[in-house]
């Protein structure tokens, strides 16, 4: 499984990019991210959450994408609108982006 991330915006204008091959993982982190899929029903999420509000600020972008074999996904989504069961991805994502691992 590929997962391509990236994340902009926010009050510092912050963009970065990650992307994981879960192959090249421990056998628990990449269970740990297909969990996080699964239980997001990722691939059954829109392809576009609603824009935040008229006047919005600083909020942060994210377009996530997975690849499973043959299966491929893109979820473009802010913090503001996000869906909930997103979250704990999105957290992941964001600390392993901040980590400095597999940065593009």
């Amino acid at each position: 499984m590929n997962i391509y991330f990236q994340s902009s915006g926010g009050f510092a204008g912050i963009n970065s990019r990650i992307v994981l091959d879960t192959s090249s993982m421990s056998s628990d982190d990449a269970m740990r991210i297909e969990e996080m899929i699964n239980n997001s029903n990722f691939f059954s999420l829109p392809s576009e959450s609603p824009p935040p509000k008229a006047g919005a600020a600083d909020y942060i972008s994210y377009k996530i994408t997975v690849e499973i074999d043959e299966r491929k996904h893109t979820v473009r989504t802010n913090d503001i609108v996000m869906p909930p069961q997103l979250e704990p991805l999105i957290d992941f994502l964001q600390k392993e982006a901040q980590s400095g691992k597999n940065i593009l």
